[in-house]
């Protein structure tokens, strides 16, 4: 028996028993139809008692698969939320962006990409630096 389990396991797991069909399942998570079998059997050993009922034709819960189904739904459902909820957080962080250009760009060009940038990325500050080009080159080499 496998001591842990992998969350694209419960994803199989529940793929299964919402499309009553390992090959549909399979199709769903890009996955072959043995990968898939094996999938659910180690997730089967991981839990150490048969979850599904296979039949060349029909596919069905058993009773400790039945009970498990509400939970590896909410795990699922959770899982995915947190990670979306991460990912909306990431997009959110402040960040300073820091341009250094010749005065013609700086006047002519840059107004219109920081605008179309700072659309995108509201919580974006900028720090901009204008020099002749030669000296341009040296402060962005020496990072000052």
């Amino acid at each position: 028996m496998r001591n842990n389990f992998e969350f694209l396991d419960l994803k199989a797991f529940l793929a299964v028993l919402d499309l009553g069909s390992f090959n549909e399942a399979a199709r769903q998570l890009n996955l072959s139809q043995p990968a898939l079998s094996r999938r659910i059997k180690g997730f089967e050993q991981a839990v150490g008692a048969q979850l599904i009922e296979r039949t060349t034709r029909h596919v069905a819960q058993t009773q400790i698969g039945r009970e498990l189904l509400p939970l590896v739904r909410r795990l699922v459902d959770e899982f995915e939320d947190s990670i979306l909820s991460i990912s909306d957080l990431g997009g959110r962080h402040r960040a300073q962006v820091t341009i250094a250009s010749v005065p013609t760009a700086a006047f002519y060009f840059l107004p219109r990409v920081v605008r179309s940038f700072n659309e995108k990325f509201p919580e974006s500050v900028f720090v901009f630096s204008t020099s002749r080009p030669m000296k341009g080159s040296m402060r962005l080499r020496t990072a000052k």
